[in-house]
């Protein structure tokens, strides 16, 4: 299992917490924080998700030069095509690799915003219902 499996999966039993406890807070701040977590979590799922179907079709792409079957393609299978694949699988495995934190660093400062966002909208609501 690899590092994007395990995000994704992290992801995905965050997310079931939020909607399982989601009934459960009455605090409108703390239901802030939630939606928040939430947007944060999904965000991050569906980003790595995306990363590991295109992952798996450069992959698939690129596997489709190798001829004999052998994971390598060799002298007789190269081609600008091959190469142009096989250097977007090697590029590929870098993102892949640093996927997890670019996406929670990303997702997070996505989600920060949203609850700064949220927590002042709701502030100035309860500032003109006290006027």
């Amino acid at each position: 299992m690899n590092y994007n499996q395990i995000g994704i999966l992290l992801g995905i039993i965050v997310i079931l917490f939020i909607l399982l406890t989601w009934k459960k807070i009455q605090n409108p701040y703390l239901k802030s924080t939630w939606k928040s977590g939430l947007l944060v979590f999904s965000l991050y799922a569906v980003l790595l998700i995306f990363i590991e179907v295109r992952w798996h079709f450069i992959s698939e792409f690129a596997d489709k030069f190798d001829l004999n079957g052998n994971g390598f393609v060799d002298l007789n299978e190269y081609s600008d095509e091959a190469i142009e694949a096989m250097n977007k699988r090697t590029y590929g495995a870098t993102i892949r690799l640093y996927a997890p934190l670019t996406m929670g660093a990303l997702s997070a400062i996505i989600g920060f915003s949203y609850l700064i966002s949220d927590i002042t909208v709701m502030r100035l609501k309860n500032k003109e219902f006290k006027k």
